[in-house]
């Protein structure tokens, strides 16, 4: 069987099991419309799918997939190449390799007491044994800390361990009460080591990370951002709280959390963000997607400024990013992209819908306005 079809078959049985997360389940679709209805090359192995398999995705395009792609083509300029990645392995492709390639699961652990392991170079398994917990590397990328029983009793530990992410990478954490934590690119989170101890649990985050808190009533979560702080007791939501932002953004999908700065607070509903600019605090209604596609393996940008877009794409990417003229900071692009092919695919979509151009040299990107036609 060709490497393509392993990939193909590896996303159909994910979407039969209902396993495959939203960024697979497009790539599974972009692929069907692109490459199974036109050459008709659809997987026969009954076992991966069968028919009911073949119309199930049949009908999930042609009705909804097909009303979505016109609602984003008439609110104008949105970039749809999520199926990018799919169309790498089902066609020749002369790949520069020059080219920058996209992030992936990195990250470094370290110890109370200095050390730095790396968890890209680290084997799966127990990774280091502190106090009353053991940390544990997972095959699927997870970083997983567990109260360890045979010390269950001994006096609480001090001290914090730090997960950091570079540029360019993104890691998972589970937290010994069974919180989940994804760790977006370029971010830090700064737990304590009796974190199964006492009334509050409590974190440091600096950068961005998507929070689902196991649901404890006595022992509310704490996520602390230099002098922003959102408490919750069990919930689903993100903190974007790059030192390079203008702002800190939180945003709930589920539950209720309180944001407090200073001594200004307020209680986010589903569906909220609140946006904190200096010790200025902002409520709004967004679409909650946006917020959480990076976890999810998107870029999804919602008619934002350049400026925006590419501190994003710069720490993803790991590059540097130059504007040779700064009145393009301002220009607005809306964009549905995965996050997980080449750059230079792309800043070529970018350039075609927008008045700008990109030049790559080396790990910067330069920017600049398109000479007059």
């Amino acid at each position: 069987m060709p490497v393509d079809q392993e990939y193909i078959y590896s996303l159909l049985r994910k979407y039969k099991d209902r396993t495959a997360t939203e960024a697979e389940k497009e790539e599974l679709r972009s692929w069907y419309r692109q490459r199974a209805e036109r050459d008709s090359v659809f997987p026969e192995d009954e076992h991966v799918v069968g028919e009911s398999m073949r119309v199930r995705l049949h009908d999930e395009i042609t009705r909804p997939q097909r009303d979505r792609r016109r609602q984003w083509l008439a609110a104008a300029s949105i970039l749809l190449i999520i199926g990018v990645g799919v169309g790498l392995y089902l066609r020749p492709t002369v790949v520069d390799p020059g080219d920058i390639v996209p992030g992936s699961h990195q990250a470094v652990l370290v110890l109370v007491d200095g050390t730095r392991i790396s968890l890209t170079e680290a084997a799966n398994g127990n990774i280091a044994s502190q106090e009353d917990i053991e940390i544990t590397k997972s095959g699927d990328g997870q970083l997983i800390y567990t109260l360890a029983s045979n010390r269950k009793g001994t006096a609480p530990a001090s001290g914090y361990n730090t997960i950091e992410t570079p540029k360019g990478g993104q890691y998972q954490v589970v937290l010994p009460d069974g919180s989940k934590i994804w760790l977006n690119a370029y971010s830090s989170l700064r737990l304590p080591l009796n974190f199964s101890e006492g009334a509050e649990r409590r974190v440091e985050l600096k950068g961005e990370a998507y929070f689902e808190v196991s649901h404890q009533p006595t022992r509310p979560f704490t996520v602390v951002s230099g002098q922003h702080a959102v408490q919750v007791l069990g919930t689903h939501f993100n903190v974007k709280a790059y030192a390079d932002e203008p702002d800190i953004k939180t945003s709930l999908l589920e539950g209720k959390v309180r944001v407090t700065a200073g001594t200004h607070s307020v209680t986010l509903a589903p569906g909220q963000q609140s946006r904190l600019v200096e010790e200025n605090i902002t409520v709004a209604e967004i679409d909650t997607r946006e917020a959480v596609a990076w976890k999810e393996g998107y870029f999804r940008f919602d008619d934002e400024r350049l400026e925006d877009i590419m501190r994003s794409v710069a720490r993803w990417y790991d590059v540097d990013v130059v504007f040779e003229n700064d009145a393009l900071k301002e220009e607005t692009f809306g964009a549905v992209t995965t996050r997980f092919t080449r750059i230079s695919t792309l800043l070529e979509i970018m350039e075609q819908t927008g008045d700008v151009q990109f030049r790559v040299e080396g790990k910067t990107i330069y920017i600049s306005s398109k000479p007059p036609a």
